[in-house]
Order: C-alpha cells, then sequence, then structure tokens
C-alpha cells in the first residue's frame, strides 16, 4: 500500500457559470485598475486613508494621485478643501511621517494640495414610516376596484410604498 494520500475523483471539466455575477466578485480587482492608472500601486493609501490621515483631516481632503516613484518616495497629490489645504501647509511633514510609518518604508516624499470641493458622502433616506389602519383601510378600498389579483398587488405596493414616504397621514 501506498502512503500518497489518494486525490479525489473529479466528475469531467470544471463548469464555469453564465450569467450575471454580484458586483463585489469584480469590485477589488476594478478598484486596483482605477487607482495603478492614478499612481497607487498599493491601495490602502486611498482605502485606509482615514486611519492614516486622522478622521478629522480625512474628511476634508482625499488622496488623488501618486506620481514621481523613486526610492525615497513620490509626491501625493491631495484634493483639500480651503481650510484643509491651509492646515496641510503646515501639517505636511506630520502627514509625510504618518503615511510613511503606516507603510513601514519611505511611500510619499512630497505632497501637493489642490483646493477643489470634496464629494460628500451620500445620506442613506431616513426609513419609511408604518402606515396608520385608516391608512391601510384606505388603501384596501381603493386597491379593491382592480380584478387582476396581480396588478392589484401591485398597486397595493406602489400605493403603501408612496404613503410610507409621504409627510401628510391620510385621517378618515
Amino acid at each position: 500500500m501506498s502512503d500518497k494520500p489518494t486525490e479525489p475523483e473529479t466528475a469531467g471539466p470544471r463548469i464555469q457559470r453564465r450569467g450575471p455575477r454580484a458586483f463585489a466578485q469584480d469590485a477589488g480587482a476594478l478598484l486596483k485598475h482605477h487607482l495603478a492608472a492614478h499612481g497607487f500601486g498599493d491601495v490602502d493609501l486611498v482605502t485606509r486613508w482615514a486611519a492614516i490621515a486622522g478622521a478629522s483631516l480625512a474628511q476634508r481632503c482625499l488622496p488623488q494621485r501618486l506620481s514621481g516613484k523613486g526610492e525615497d518616495g513620490a509626491t501625493l497629490t491631495l484634493l483639500a478643501d480651503d481650510r484643509a489645504a491651509l492646515e496641510l501647509q503646515h501639517q505636511t511633514p506630520q502627514l509625510i511621517d504618518k503615511i510613511n510609518t503606516y507603510f513601514g518604508r519611505p511611500v510619499v516624499k512630497k505632497i501637493k494640495v489642490i483646493v477643489g470641493d470634496i464629494p460628500q458622502p451620500v445620506v442613506p433616506p431616513p426609513p419609511a414610516r408604518p402606515l396608520t389602519a385608516a391608512e391601510e383601510a384606505t388603501l384596501a378600498e381603493a386597491t379593491d376596484v382592480i380584478a387582476d389579483p396581480d396588478l392589484r398587488s401591485a398597486f397595493t405596493r406602489l400605493g403603501r410604498e408612496a404613503l410610507a414616504h409621504s409627510r401628510r397621514r391620510i385621517v378618515r
């Protein structure tokens, strides 16, 4: 008898699925490709920016490009609002030190600041409010006249969403 472990038998060639895939499967590769085009070989400088620069500074400036790579570092271009641009002029040596300490090697030698508008994060809408019993009754009364059950169901869902997001309540 052999001491080698037996390999499992395969049922044939591996079948590759077609059709839609979740975007998250490709997001990492797309992000790396996009950031590489802007000089970021390591995506951590962008994705971990708040941890590197600090939360207050990260809200007011964003890394845009890393260019002119050399042994002693590269030039990091930051997009900053007016207040952060002034602050960055005074904090440039400390920020360079933070970045290089984070990576454990010289990544940034110089920082260039461009003043502009920082995109604000998208705030999700507030959750829909629950409908009152009177609103549910009014909705049911309005949709009962529809004969097709699929169409009635669709209109009921539409009405429920419209009423839940409206500010006025229906009072009987």
